[in-house]
């Protein structure tokens, strides 16, 4: 009884993982933002009613509502149009305007042009659809409501399901990873590395070193299995800390850009809020000390700059 006392506390009390949620959100913007500029001059090609993708929400919804969705990418302009819209979300997003409508533009939009062309999908897209879902669920960005209210309940609700959904996320990506025998080998990450059309030539070249390869293929489902369990114990922050190395590290090395954008952003979205106000307060102490150290030093760099040659 206790037990269930504490967690109707828990999701009927304050909203929860305000600041974790902005990163999210902030994540998934800068993701899809990528996205849209690096896309955007094949979006005619990708998207149009001429161009490669096929898809059509018809399929799904039947002819009547899936024609309907189905509109905006039946014409050229259409279709350019959606891309920008989605581009204007997802900044949206990052900026913390308005976000329940960028959430809701976000996800209309990125959703038609993923059914247009799945073929395009990359490792972010399945992600981005679920957790910007689950964002429909949450407060705006900086908004507030009355603890106990069923606005509180339902944002509350929305964490604890982005909660869930990244810590299945990773432990069944760890899983499968386990099963496959090039990842139970210490192989995987020399094959995934001489993929030419996605890795560094320095990252070839450096996964060819047996000790690396194996190592980071045995790390990366170790992480992964064990993801669920270190956010419940006292090893969360060094777990999100490995977490955001890591994924900046495959981002750089392998080119996966945009997904791991996402997957550190679901890795900051475990930081409390009291941790966030703490580390903004030692920011702000650290400021207040380096300061005057660089005031101290542009004085000096403007007596040389005045001083006459010698």
């Amino acid at each position: 009884m206790t037990l269930l006392s504490s967690a109707w506390g828990w999701i009927a009390g304050t909203p929860r993982q305000t600041r974790g949620i902005r990163a999210l959100q902030i994540a998934i913007g800068t993701a899809l933002l990528y996205r849209v500029l690096t896309e955007l001059p094949l979006a005619l090609y990708f998207w149009a009613p001429n161009g490669i993708g096929h898809g059509s929400p018809r399929e799904l919804l039947g002819p009547a509502l899936g024609g309907l969705l189905d509109l905006p990418l039946s014409t050229g302009l259409g279709t350019v149009g959606v891309v920008l819209l989605l581009g204007a979300s997802a900044l949206a997003l990052i900026v913390g305007w308005k976000t329940e409508i960028a959430t809701a533009g976000a996800f209309l939009t990125f959703v038609l042009l993923v059914n247009r062309l799945p073929e395009l999908i990359d490792g972010g897209d399945t992600a981005a659809r679920l957790f910007l879902f689950y964002l429909l669920l949450v407060l705006p960005a900086g908004a507030s409501a009355a603890p106990g209210g069923l606005r509180v309940w339902v944002h509350n609700i929305g964490v604890l399901a982005i909660a869930m959904q990244i810590m299945i996320l990773y432990a069944v990506t760890g899983l499968s990873k386990a099963a496959g025998t090039e990842w139970y080998e210490g192989t995987a990450l020399y094959y995934i590395s001489q993929v030419e059309s996605i890795a560094l030539p320095s990252m070839r070249e450096l996964a060819k070193e047996p000790l690396v390869t194996v190592t980071a293929s045995y790390f990366t489902v170790l992480y992964e299995v064990f993801f669920a369990f270190a956010m419940l114990s006292p090893l969360r922050l060094p777990w999100i800390v490995l977490g955001i190395a890591f994924h900046v590290g495959i981002g750089v090395t392998l080119g996966l850009i945009s997904f791991q954008i996402i997957m550190v952003g679901l890795d900051l979205f475990f930081v409390t809020d009291d941790e966030y106000a703490r580390l903004g307060a030692w920011a702000s102490s650290l400021r207040g000390r380096v300061a005057p150290v660089l005031e101290l030093v542009r004085g000096k760099l403007r007596k040389e700059d005045g001083a006459p040659a010698g």
